[in-house]
């Protein structure tokens, strides 16, 4: 279990400097008029957010594969709800850039999304083999 979560830390930080930086050149470079001032908080945010993901996942026990469904859906209504205030607060402070702050919000959080949907069908993997593991060989019937 630590070397799959060792793998994910890696890959997750990996990941999201490149999507971050990436996305900045982008921006700075080909949209220059949609860059916002409070980018940094975007890739930030999600990160820090894919290691919470990441830590509660590695404390769910792998006898209780129904805990695993449930702790994933109500990470994903944490998200949701952290993610609209962070929106509502970006839209308070800076009304005139909110449309291309959301954009590049919801730009990151398709990425984020389909990283978690990885990081979550490996973790079944993995139980499922830990699971199949455990159990006896089945007798051969004649």
């Amino acid at each position: 279990m630590m070397k799959m979560t060792k793998y994910f830390l890696i890959f997750h930080t990996g990941m999201f400097l490149v999507a971050g930086f990436g996305m900045w050149f982008i921006l700075k470079w080909l949209f220059p008029q949609t860059l916002v001032k409070g980018y940094p908080v975007i890739p930030i945010f999600f990160y820090l957010l894919g290691l919470v993901f990441i830590y509660v996942f590695n404390h769910n026990s792998p006898e209780k594969p129904g805990k695993v469904v449930n702790t994933y859906m109500l990470m994903r209504m944490i998200k949701i709800f952290i993610s609209a205030v962070i929106l509502l607060i970006y839209w308070i402070v800076d009304k005139i850039n909110i449309r291309n702050f959301a954009l590049i919000f919801v730009i990151f959080y398709i990425i984020n999304l389909i990283w978690e949907t990885y990081i979550y069908l490996r973790m079944e993997m993995y139980l499922k083999y830990k699971e199949d593991q455990k159990k006896p060989p089945r007798e051969r019937i004649d």
